[in-house]
């Protein structure tokens, strides 16, 4: 699966005293994305966890905003993995008004791989590798 596209109607929670989208907000729905992504894939994060002993933590996350969402407003969520090599997985966003199809945001989050008891580095588990392949791309 090269791209993988979540959707998510804004509520009344989610937006700030502007009428907008609070801005971390948009790293939520970066999160949401990445999550549906890998549970359509057959991964999920928990099973990391509990069966193959590792955490992902997020170790960088940017985000360039580029149009708002509204309340009620549907935000389509497109994923995609960038990169996966030793103890990292990058994944790029894309986050549109489901609407209008206007771009409302773009982002890059990386995540370390890392041993649940002893927090080092650790490589990634090879049901996440094997989603490298499925996301086409080149193991480094």
């Amino acid at each position: 699966m090269a791209e993988h596209t979540s959707s998510y109607r804004i509520l009344f929670r989610d937006i700030d005293s502007m009428g907008v989208l609070y801005y971390a907000r948009y790293l939520a729905l970066f999160e949401m994305g990445r999550v549906e992504w890998m549970r359509d894939e057959g991964v999920r994060y928990r099973d990391l966890e509990d069966c193959e002993g590792v955490i992902l933590p997020v170790t960088s996350a940017s985000c360039e905003y580029h149009a708002s969402l509204r309340y009620d407003d549907i935000a389509k969520v497109r994923t995609r993995m960038t990169k996966m090599s030793g103890a990292r997985v990058c994944w790029a966003f894309q986050i549109e008004n489901g609407e209008t199809g206007e771009l409302c945001a773009t982002g890059k989050v990386d995540l370390g791989c890392i041993h649940r008891e002893t927090h080092r580095p650790t490589r990634i588990p090879s049901k996440l590798f094997a989603l490298a392949g499925k996301a086409s791309l080149f193991q480094e």
